[in-house]
C-alpha cells in the first residue's frame, strides 16, 4: 500500500490593500472532511491518505509574515511526524503575497520536498490566476490548474492531480514538467473562458491532451493585482516526454502571446458617466475592476 499526504494553503492577496490578512479571515478542512473534500477514490489505487490541513480564505490583502510561517510551520511539523510518504497532494492558489517574501508557494513547497525526499512524487493543483515559478516547478511532479474563470472545475482539477499522483505511484513512469512564462497580465474580466478569445484557447488544451505523450496541459492567466517578480501568465504541460512537452508547451504559449491584443471586457465597460448614461432595465452588476474585492480589492470606491 502507497501512502500519501494531502493539504496546502489558497488565497490571492492583492498588494495594493491595507488591509491585512489574519487567522480570522482563514477557514479549514482537516480530517476526513478533507478527504472528502478532494472526492476522490484513493482505494482503487491502494494507497493511504492522511490528511494534514487546507486552510483557505476569500481574496483580500497581504498576509501578515508571522501568519504565513506559523501555518507553515504548522504543516511541516504535521509532515515530520508522518512515516514513509510515497507521495503529497497539495492543493494551493498561487496568488499569496507575503511581504519580503519573494516566492510564498515556493517556499512552502520546498520545504516539504526538503522533508519528503527526492523519491516522494509532489502533485500540486492550482488556480488559473496562480503564479508558477521555478522554485515550484523545480520540487512538484505533476501539476493541474483550473481550466475556467469563473471556477467551475475545481473538484475536476483536484482529481486531476490526483489522478496523475495516484497513477505515477503505481506505474513508476516518469513526468516531465515544462513550462515556459508568458509576458502578459490582464484582468479576469478581460480573461473569462467562457467567451473568446480564452474560451477557445482553453477547448484546445483539451485537444492537445490527445497528442501522445502528452499527460495534462494548463495556461494560467496569473494574478494582475500584486506588484510581484513572479506575476506573469504561463503555460505549464505534464508529459512522458520531454521534447513533446516542451513543444507543446511552446504552442500554447504562442497561443495565448498571439491572442493578447483580442484580450477585451467582455461587458459593457467604460467611465462610471457613460455606464450610468446606459443602463439597461433589468438586472445588472456594477463593478469597478480595479476595486474588485472577489480578487482582492478593499471595496471602498463610496462612489460606485
Amino acid at each position: 500500500m502507497y501512502k500519501i499526504v494531502i493539504g496546502g494553503i489558497s488565497t490571492e492577496c492583492s498588494s495594493y490593500s491595507p488591509l491585512f490578512q489574519n487567522n480570522i479571515d482563514f477557514k479549514r478542512i482537516e480530517g476526513d472532511k478533507l478527504i472528502k473534500h478532494i472526492d476522490f477514490d484513493f482505494k482503487k489505487y491502494n494507497i493511504e491518505v492522511n490528511p494534514i490541513f487546507f486552510d483557505y480564505s476569500l481574496p483580500g490583502g497581504p498576509i501578515k509574515k508571522s501568519i504565513f510561517y506559523k501555518k507553515k510551520e504548522e504543516f511541516l511539523l504535521r509532515l515530520k511526524l508522518q512515516k514513509k510518504i510515497d507521495g503529497v497532494l497539495l492543493i494551493m492558489h498561487g496568488a499569496m503575497y507575503v511581504p519580503n517574501v519573494e516566492d510564498p508557494e515556493g517556499e512552502w513547497i520546498q520545504d516539504i520536498r526538503k522533508i519528503v525526499g527526492k523519491k516522494c512524487l509532489i502533485s500540486l493543483s492550482y488556480d488559473l490566476h496562480g503564479q508558477v515559478t521555478d522554485l515550484i516547478m523545480k520540487n512538484i511532479n505533476y501539476f493541474a490548474a483550473f481550466k475556467t474563470a469563473p471556477h467551475i472545475d475545481v473538484y475536476k482539477t483536484y482529481k486531476r492531480a490526483a489522478k496523475m499522483l495516484s497513477d505515477g505511484l503505481i506505474t513508476k513512469k516518469k513526468n516531465f514538467l515544462s513550462w515556459l512564462p508568458i509576458p502578459i497580465l490582464v484582468s479576469g474580466e478581460m480573461s473569462s473562458t467562457f467567451v473568446d478569445p480564452c474560451k477557445s484557447i482553453y477547448s484546445k488544451l483539451d485537444k492537445l491532451n490527445k497528442i501522445n505523450n502528452i499527460l495534462d496541459t494548463n495556461l494560467l492567466i496569473g494574478y494582475v493585482w500584486a506588484d510581484v517578480f513572479r506575476a506573469t501568465a504561463a503555460a505549464v504541460v505534464n508529459s512522458s516526454d520531454e521534447l513533446v512537452g516542451k513543444k507543446v508547451c511552446r504552442e500554447i504559449a504562442n497561443l495565448y502571446w498571439n491572442k493578447r491584443h483580442e484580450l477585451k471586457f467582455d461587458m459593457n465597460a467604460g467611465s462610471i458617466s457613460v455606464i450610468l448614461k446606459n443602463l439597461p432595465n433589468d438586472f445588472l452588476i456594477i463593478a469597478d475592476s480595479g476595486d474588485n474585492p472577489t480578487a482582492g480589492g478593499v471595496g471602498d470606491r463610496a462612489d460606485i
